[in-house]
């Protein structure tokens, strides 16, 4: 059956939908920016010629989870307190049962969890379309007959499985809404697109993640001006980088203080090269070739857009293309092979420190 329906500890099985120390998107109520896009959404229920399957689409932490739930418990009957709106309370009975995996007319395909490695598996195997089919072929379990399926993320699907959901999108089941997440749409067969209506996120604009994350968040102001400014207007990652502050931030800090100059690379680089360190590892990777990029920018015009402030060292603006190329490239083959982790890194420091 659909990973959802399985009774479980969610505190003890991780979850591949769920961001390390954030809330899971169906336990957030609030979408900050995207209005136009709930807007969109809402014409076309109101017109009566609702889509049966939606492509949302954005890069991680721009709000696709927390839109497609929203839309999912106004679709399964959640009250609004407002006309026009798909602001459930979290009070709402549906929202409640949504929030504890409860509601039997919502299904979640995501990566499922196997007991025997008590690892996620690395991709949505074709044995989950199969429960889903069955999901859609049985009794709706409650009251109301819309059914409401979440793909979390589409781009999880195998060669298999993708083509298991393109058969139930070309002969959906009556009164089901498909909404599948995507941060590569462009990866996904040009059939199952060609199928949703596509519902893309823009980056939320500075000034107003800036504020939002400021009112969710203790952390110095340099912090949190750096996470806006890395975060690429997700406000999902901005509150991950918050999250991460000694690990990421803080690192990231220090090195663009000495790499005029001597700094502890080593000891960086082993700091991020554990297990329990992965999300910020890869939070940093991104950090730090963002950072390298608007080093670049900065280099070529005098403008600054990245964190903290520009790196002192004076170099071309060719120097940093190329140092970006060369941490892009670096990172994707520490992920499609068996790399020193430290090595890799402590490699690409010594080449910016040196370049």
């Amino acid at each position: 059956m659909p990973a959802n329906l399985v009774a479980r500890d969610v505190s003890l099985i991780p979850e591949p939908d769920r961001s390390e120390g954030s809330p899971h998107p169906r336990e957030v109520y609030e979408l900050l920016g995207h209005a136009d896009s709930e807007a969109r959404y809402l014409e076309a229920l109101n017109s009566g010629r609702l889509h049966h399957a939606w492509l949302i689409t954005g890069p991680p932490g721009i709000g696709k989870a927390t839109l497609a739930y929203r839309i999912a418990r106004h679709r399964l009957g959640g009250s609004s307190l407002l006309d026009q709106s798909l602001d459930i309370p979290p009070a709402d009975p549906v929202a409640q049962r949504i929030e504890s995996q409860g509601h039997g007319n919502l299904s979640v395909l995501r990566r499922p969890y196997d007991p025997k490695s008590k690892k996620l598996k690395r991709d949505i195997p074709v044995d989950e379309i199969r429960a889903l089919s069955k999901f859609f072929q049985s009794t709706a379990a409650e009251s109301g007959d819309w059914r409401v399926c979440i793909v979390d993320k589409a781009d999880d699907l195998n060669m298999n499985s993708e083509n298991g959901i393109l058969k139930l999108l070309e002969e959906p089941p009556a009164r089901t809404l498909f909404l599948l997440l995507s941060d590569q749409p462009g990866r996904l067969l040009p059939t199952i697109r060609s199928r949703c209506l596509h519902l893309p996120l823009r980056a939320v604009p500075e000034a107003q993640l800036s504020r939002w994350l400021g009112s969710r968040t203790d952390v110095r102001p340099e912090f949190q001006q750096a996470a806006t400014a890395l975060s690429r207007g997700a406000p999902g990652k901005a509150l991950a980088l918050v999250g991460h502050v000694e690990t990421v931030l803080n690192p990231l800090k220090r090195l663009m203080q000495t790499l005029s100059g001597t700094g502890d690379d080593m000891s960086l680089a082993k700091s991020l090269v554990s297990a329990k360190e992965a999300t910020s590892r890869e939070l940093f990777w991104d950090a730090l070739i963002d950072t390298i990029q608007a080093q670049a920018v900065h280099a070529g015009t005098g403008v600054w857009t990245g964190p903290f402030e520009p790196i002192a060292a004076r170099k071309s603006p060719a120097s940093w293309i190329s140092l970006a190329e060369r941490a892009q490239s670096t990172r994707a083959a520490e992920a499609g092979i068996n790399l020193d982790k430290t090595a890799s890194l402590f490699d690409l420091l010594s080449r910016i420190r040196a370049a």
